[in-house]
């Protein structure tokens, strides 16, 4: 295997975190806080110094920048614009760059939207999550199904470029009928991309904690499952690819199709700088994520100090892995003699009990370069992702 990272075979991305909120709601697990307001501002001021002037391994060459949170749509029209900016200041923004954000339906309005477009934002993601008022209510959400789908409107009218939901499968109180119609309803609205999640129960959250006491009900694997086979034939059904396990982007005859180009840097093995409270970032071979306290972390910035509180370096058979596995996501899968390449290895001999065991359970197909999950597999992903996992290569 090669010593040292490979170079990137493309320009990197940009991820800012918000991480302000009105209130939290009960499945979160990033860094978030709520009732905190009164440090947005020097939030702000540590976030531009830290944009500025640390990270010197980020790519200089960048083509997407994704706010993420957290709540981004809290912000103004002027601070986004300003963040915007710095990055410009800071990095070369490549000519059609791709610039995401991330908002709560009750933040936007017509004119929020427009405000949020005027500032260089060209692709809007809403957290919808569920249009059932059950579910919502059950989980914290500051909105109801009407305004999430009044906000899809909105951002549509504003014309700001590309318009994103997000979902969630699985949450409390949700029945198979609640969750047909919240897809059909909000199909009707033409967004250009959903992001569909299954609930994750194994983070350290309140709704965790909940069903581990037996206050809130668990969801079956199975329905999971059938909820997840019902949004990949309904969207596919109405003209959205599914590109990755979890996203589908809208295809239009003639025109690229609306993937999230930000979010295939992590799936493609490309680099990406990462700012703000419990931000991640990847660039010459290692990773790192941010401290976590709000407090401490522009106690950091103020200081001159770098925030990092997580940094893996460089470990070839390790990032090999995640290159693999992440690159399965993909609907397309992986190219094995492209990567392979790229880390000094021969991908099909070297992990060929893993890829012959896939193909016997019907979790994965090769054809040529190109090893890549079936549908089945996508949906047991875990599985294959385990076996890739501390899965030494062969001498």
């Amino acid at each position: 295997m090669i010593a040292r990272p490979p170079e990137p075979e493309g320009p990197g991305g940009v991820y800012i975190h918000i991480p302000f909120c009105s209130r939290r709601c009960t499945y979160c697990d990033f860094a978030t806080v709520a009732g905190r307001d009164d440090a947005m501002e020097p939030y702000l001021a540590a976030l531009h110094r830290e944009i500025a002037e640390l990270q010197h391994g980020a790519p200089q060459v960048i083509d997407t920048i994704f706010f993420g949170g957290g709540t981004p749509s809290r912000l103004t029209g002027s601070q986004i614009y300003d963040l915007v900016q710095a990055v410009r200041n800071r990095f070369d923004v490549l000519p059609g760059a791709e610039i995401t954000l991330e908002s709560n339906p009750e933040d936007l309005s017509a004119e929020a939207v427009a405000r949020i477009r005027d500032a260089g934002v060209g692709r809007l993601t809403i957290g919808v999550q569920s249009l059932d008022p059950k579910v919502l209510r059950e989980v914290g959400r500051g909105h109801d199904g009407d305004r999430a789908l009044k906000a899809v409107e909105d951002a549509r009218a504003a014309n700001i470029g590309q318009v994103a939901v997000d979902l969630i499968a699985g949450l409390p109180g949700e029945d198979p009928g609640g969750w047909t119609a919240t897809l059909r309803r909000l199909a009707v609205l033409r967004p250009d991309h959903f992001s569909v999640y299954l609930l994750e129960t194994d983070k350290d959250t309140p709704l965790t904690r909940a069903m581990q006491a037996g206050r809130t009900a668990r969801p079956e694997d199975d329905d999971l499952a059938d909820a997840w086979e019902e949004t990949t034939d309904y969207l596919e059904s109405v003209g959205y690819r599914q590109y990755e396990i979890s996203n589908f982007a809208r295809t239009v005859p003639g025109e690229r199709d609306r993937v999230s180009r930000h979010n295939l840097k992590y799936w493609q093995d490309l680099p990406y700088a990462g700012f703000g409270l419990g931000a991640h970032a990847y660039h010459q071979g290692e990773r790192r994520g941010n401290r976590r306290d709000l407090d401490g972390y522009i106690s950091d910035l103020a200081a001159g100090r770098d925030p990092v509180a997580e940094l893996d370096r460089w470990d070839p058979v390790r990032r090999l892995e995640e290159t693999l596995f992440m690159g399965l996501r993909l609907r397309e899968g992986v190219d094995a003699t492209r990567i392979g390449a790229r880390y000094g290895l021969d991908l099909q001999e070297s992990y060929r009990t893993v890829w012959e065991n896939a193909e016997q359970q019907g979790l994965l197909v090769r054809s040529g370069d190109r090893i890549r999950l079936t549908r089945t597999g996508r949906l047991q992903s875990n599985a294959v992702f385990g076996a890739l996992l501390g899965h030494l290569p062969l001498e």
